[in-house]
């Protein structure tokens, strides 16, 4: 067993049934996004832009959450900043959050291109009154685009691993050699 600091930016991994991909690390663990989506969802029911308060975030950090455990996880913080730079949202401080408009380009070249329908950051739109129920999205070509929040796209969750709480176990696997070795 070693420890989960062994893996590279870039590299897959498997937990829990999902595969992920690591797009940073450090001393405290891994963060990843899952390689397809988990579910398709609205970003609101309420048709709400505000991460801390749509419904996709209570059920990441809750029915997701519990399939994950929490003593694996490590919080991470979320800048809620608008498309247009208002900062009305503030932060959030989740165990399962979804990736926004700033780590997108950030990661760009990481982040899985998911093929089969867009996919939601957390990223509003404005949070001003007119714009307030639009969500930033990337089709599976890397636009992004602004959609209504009640509408349902792919959820592709991303989270920290603990270093502390897990171990990467890697799969023996067979390796066909030369008869002359």
């Amino acid at each position: 067993m070693e420890n989960l600091n062994v893996l590279n930016i870039g590299e897959r991994f498997e937990f829990k049934g999902f595969e992920w991909k690591v797009l940073d690390k450090d001393e405290s663990g891994i963060f990843a996004v899952m390689t397809d989506f988990w579910q398709t969802l609205p970003f609101d029911t309420n048709n709400c832009n505000n991460w801390e308060k749509s419904s996709l975030r209570r059920v990441l950090n809750s029915e997701f959450l519990d399939i994950i455990g929490k003593k694996n996880l490590v919080p991470v913080e979320s800048d809620l900043i608008a498309d247009n730079g208002d900062r009305a949202y503030g932060k959030t401080t989740d165990y399962i959050t979804i990736l926004s408009c700033d780590q997108i380009r950030k990661y760009f070249g990481l982040v899985p291109k998911y093929e089969s329908d867009w996919s939601w950051t957390l990223t509003p739109w404005s949070c001003i009154s007119g714009g307030a129920n639009r969500v930033r999205s990337v089709y599976p070509t890397g636009t992004i685009y602004d959609y209504g929040a009640s509408n349902s796209n792919g959820v592709a969750p991303a989270c920290k691993f603990a270093s502390s709480n897990l171990k990467l176990c890697r799969q023996a696997h067979l390796v066909e050699v030369d008869g002359d070795e």
